[in-house]
């Protein structure tokens, strides 16, 4: 199978169970979920509060909140996400990595928690330096795409994902838990909402530049 197809393959694996997972989480836990999206971009398929959508790269679980919508009066908001306790308000956003990082860890044995671990300064570095570091780091991933087959690849995949989704940063779940964690189980507090707009922007700034080094990776690809 071609690197190109295994990653795709890949992205919308790790899709598909961090998102249902988060979504039974919350069903699991009290939370009710106004709607699930598989993808991003416009919406190919809409089922109840299922939508898929034309890119299979990201995903969201919109669940009731009082700082996203107004609620009626006699609402108790005992089935919102931000009244829910503040364990429930730090597990959820990271149940489907945990799930995932699980699975992961269960496929690469020992040699998982090392590249786990390797994963996050290989993000960090990478961003920095996209047409260099990253290229390298890419590079490695595509031989090892080449030379293990499905399971292993995804599980390497995965391990790299969680560890993105993990970083404190809004917008990833790793960011979601640390501001629930930073308002200590409060449903509201005044200074959330600037805290967000300035975490949202490393984790904009890293993305963008690994946007770029698969750009410039494939770019090379079709040029040789």
């Amino acid at each position: 199978m071609a690197p190109a197809l295994q990653l795709l393959l890949c992205f919308i694996l790790f899709m598909l169970i961090h998102i249902s997972v988060m979504a039974a989480c919350a069903r699991a836990m009290g939370i009710t979920v106004r709607s699930i999206s598989y993808g991003v971009g416009p919406t190919l398929l809409t089922w109840g509060k299922v939508h898929v959508k034309l890119l299979p790269l990201a995903g969201n679980v919109v669940l009731k909140d009082t700082r996203e919508e107004t609620l009626y009066d006699d609402d108790r908001c005992l089935d919102a996400y931000n009244f829910q306790p503040l364990w429930k308000q730090v597990l959820l956003p990271l149940s489907g990595v945990g799930v995932l990082l699980a699975l992961s860890l269960g496929i690469l044995e020992a040699s998982g928690w090392e590249r786990f671990a390797a994963a996050f300064g290989q993000i960090i570095h990478g961003a920095l330096a996209p047409l260099s570091t990253a290229q390298a780091l890419l590079g490695d991933g595509e031989r090892f795409v080449r030379t293990h087959g499905f399971a292993l690849v995804f599980a390497l995949f995965s391990l790299k994902l969680c560890a993105f989704n993990l970083l404190p940063f809004a917008g990833l779940n790793g960011g979601q838990a640390l501001l629930a964690i930073a308002r200590g189980g409060k449903p509201y507090v005044a200074w959330e909402e600037t805290a967000t707009k300035w975490l949202l922007l490393p984790g904009l700034a890293i993305l963008l530049a690994w946007v770029v080094a698969f750009g410039w990776y494939g770019w090379k690809i079709m040029a040789t």
